[in-house]
């Protein structure tokens, strides 16, 4: 894989993370509980360091960062401001939100020829998106939007 390869790859992943960034500021701002938005501010937090560093590895490679919000962030974001209206509904949003991010993840991953210093800033990434998607899926299982209103 060629330099502008990688970097084309990695700038679609910065404004997945781009994209993140901002859906996750919609979620917190729809969240009353605060463990649900000190865990979600965190995840946010993750987007905002894979922005950083896929930034540092595209300049490596001789490229420039694209860190502008996509067409299909601007979708997400609305879309995540209109269904996050309260605990519940936001950690539903965010759970398809970081099933994307997730997809996206592995399948940049699964591509063979990719340098080695790039996969493993990939694989720590898809790490963090993992375990975003993980706690997502098991405070819905938890149903922790209603130990509050009990």
């Amino acid at each position: 894989m060629d330099n502008r390869e990688v970097v084309d790859k990695l700038n679609r992943l910065i404004k997945l993370d781009v994209d993140a960034v901002h859906a996750y500021k919609q979620a917190i701002d729809a969240c009353t509980m605060e463990d649900i938005r000190s865990n979600l501010v965190r995840f946010q937090e993750d987007h905002q360091r894979h922005i950083r560093d896929l930034s540092q590895q595209v300049r490596a490679c001789g490229g420039e960062p694209e860190v502008e919000t996509s067409w299909a962030g601007f979708l997400i974001e609305g879309f995540t401001a209109i269904t996050a209206q309260g605990d519940h509904s936001a950690l539903l949003a965010m759970r398809g939100n970081e099933e994307l991010t997730n997809r996206t993840y592995e399948a940049a991953l699964n591509v063979t020829d990719l340098p080695t210093q790039v996969r493993s800033l990939l694989e720590r990434n898809f790490s963090d998106e993992q375990r975003h998607l993980a706690w997502i899926k098991d405070q819905l299982n938890m149903r922790v939007w209603e130990r509050k209103a009990a």
